[in-house]
């Protein structure tokens, strides 16, 4: 039997066979389009009458007339208007349905984010300050030397400084600062920058240069008083230290001349004897000791010295800004910062986050925008692969029931 299904005709027969049956029953279960119904009413005379249904457009502003027996009914289609929305819950005045409700809340404005600074830097005049070139009398606290500039500067301010009418340093202030050159003739240099401490514990930075100040007797200034240094006292360790260099350069001339020379063909050559080594030894000797007190007349030897309770002036370099003072020096951070500087330091601060994080909100987005190429890539390879092999088996779904 195998044998005659394989055989085309008969595959054709059961084919057309399958066809014909689904027809039949397609049609057989499809419902009619319209359909009569038969309806009898009597009349008021005892007859009967037959309604067909039957499908008809009628307008609204169109009479339709029903013939039932013998009477005749005239109906007319007027458009109904819309009911209004009932009252909003919670109303207070629920009798009046003529109450608009409320509009619809308004949708919230769409909320730019950017980095960029909206307004370039500008510089603020500060409200507390004196101009640079103010002269602040201090007193030293500890002796300096200038044989060892590792000693610090500890001084305190004698007297009040006002300008404008305001209090800019009170007197007890302490400052620290620290030798910068050492020893210029009679004076110690100290130039650099000074910390002002507060009593509270509060430091500011300042560049500023110690000056002398002499005050003589009759209340009026010494000619010396402003100029550069703190004058101090010049210390000898050894006050016989230039006599003794000069003796000995003069043993060393006097011990060369006494040697006992001859003529050679290379000119006057000492004698080769005992008294000529005892002399051309004394003479090195001689030098030796010359050359070593020069150097510790120039280091030890020889030095200034200002005592405790010195009093200098302080001559400031910059504006003065007392505001800027703060415990440890937090706010300049240790450094001669004035309050503009510190204002665009801190803008440029920010302007370089800023600038950062742009890049890297770019650089986030170029990488999320190459991902979805690649992922829509690789999406649209997936789908040209699928129709190349033949794609999926896809299901047909069932027709859906007429009505």
């Amino acid at each position: 039997m195998m044998k005659h299904l394989q055989k085309p005709a008969v595959q054709m027969l059961l084919l057309l066979g399958v066809v014909g049956i689904a027809v039949i029953v397609f049609y057989s279960t499809k419902k009619p389009s319209t359909t009569a119904v038969n309806i009898t009413k009597k009349g008021s005379q005892g007859q009967t009458s037959s309604l067909i249904a039957e499908e008809k457009n009628v307008k609204t502003t169109d009479k339709r007339t029903a013939s039932i027996g013998s009477e005749q009914d005239v109906q007319t289609f007027v458009p109904v208007a819309k009911k209004a929305p009932p009252s909003i819950i919670g109303s207070t005045n629920r009798g009046n349905t003529s109450q608009k409700p409320p509009p619809p809340p308004p949708y919230p404005k769409l909320v730019h984010v950017t980095n960029v600074l909206p307004e370039p830097f500008q510089q603020k005049a500060p409200t507390l300050f004196a101009p640079r070139g103010l002269l602040i009398k201090a007193a030293l606290v500890i002796t300096v030397d200038s044989s060892s500039l590792d000693t610090p500067v500890l001084a305190l301010i004698t007297e009040d400084v006002y300008w404008n009418h305001k209090l800019i340093v009170p007197a007890g202030t302490q400052v620290m600062a620290k030798a910068s050159k050492g020893r210029e003739r009679d004076r110690i240099a100290i130039s650099g920058s000074y910390t002002f401490i507060w009593a509270d514990g509060r430091e500011y930075n300042l560049s500023c240069t110690a000056l002398d100040h002499v005050r003589e007797s009759d209340g009026s200034y010494g000619i010396t008083d402003g100029s550069a240094g703190i004058r101090g006292q010049i210390i000898k360790n050894d006050q016989y230290a230039e006599l003794k260099i000069m003796v000995a350069e003069a043993l060393q001339g006097i011990m060369n001349n006494n040697q006992n020379q001859f003529q050679s063909i290379y000119g006057l050559v000492p004698e080769n004897s005992s008294r000529n080594a005892a002399l051309g030894g004394g003479s090195q000797a001689a030098s030796a000791y010359s050359q070593l007190l020069t150097k510790k007349l120039d280091q030890d030897l020889d030095f200034v010295r200002v005592a405790a309770g010195t009093q200098f002036y302080i001559f400031t370099n910059a504006v003065f800004e007392p505001e800027m003072a703060s415990i440890a020096g937090l706010k300049q951070g240790g450094k001669e910062l004035t309050s503009w500087e510190l204002s665009q330091e801190m803008y440029s601060r920010a302007a370089a986050l800023s600038a950062s994080d742009s890049a890297q909100a770019a650089t986030v987005a170029e990488a999320t925008r190459k991902a979805d190429d690649e992922k829509r890539a690789a999406e649209r390879a997936a789908r040209v692969s699928e129709l190349i092999q033949g794609g999926p088996n896809e299901t047909t779904a069932p027709a859906p029931a007429a009505p």
